[in-house]
């Protein structure tokens, strides 16, 4: 946890040197705000395990992942997407063993200096209008299948990969 911190202190004095900007400010304010939304969503304290690996049949997602690590499967039987913000923390998000009534999914991903991989069923095709500054929004799908995922959000030095 140590290396992290430092790694990400280092980034920050970087980006000031380049940027001629205080981002120490700007990253207070992140950790302000991360800390005020995991307030609100009801997260428990403290980081969960690197290992830890969670299961949910839960239909909607509404996760926000603050300087932790997700590796979450989705069982919905009737999934109806959800939104998903990821701030200094990232993982894997499986959506391969949902169900859904619908053909159109929607969900919201937002990655701040972090990175998320979703993981959907191979009959599903994406429509991503994702956001990329400083970061990636990659789509690796084959596109093929009668139900959509409807993706948008933004990366902010951070990325969201979608596979099959």
């Amino acid at each position: 946890m140590g290396r992290i911190i430092a790694g990400i202190v280092l980034i920050i004095i970087g980006l000031s040197a380049f940027f001629g900007e205080n981002f120490f400010k700007i990253a207070f304010s992140v950790i302000l705000i991360a800390i005020g939304v995991r307030i609100l969503t009801g997260r428990r304290r403290g980081i969960a395990l690197s290992g830890e690996k969670r299961t949910s049949g839960e239909d909607y997602l509404n996760e926000a992942i603050i300087f932790s690590p997700i590796e979450k499967t989705i069982t919905s039987e009737n999934f109806q997407g959800g939104k998903v913000v990821v701030v200094f923390g990232g993982g894997e998000l499986d959506l391969r063993e949902v169900k859904t009534a619908g053909e159109n999914i929607e969900m919201e991903v937002t990655a701040i200096f972090g990175g998320l991989k979703i993981m959907i069923p191979k009959n599903w095709k994406v429509n991503s209008k994702g956001t990329a500054i400083f970061g990636g929004y990659d789509n690796h799908t084959s596109g093929a299948g009668n139900i959509t995922l409807n993706l948008k959000g933004a990366a902010i030095f951070g990325g969201v990969e979608i596979t099959n």
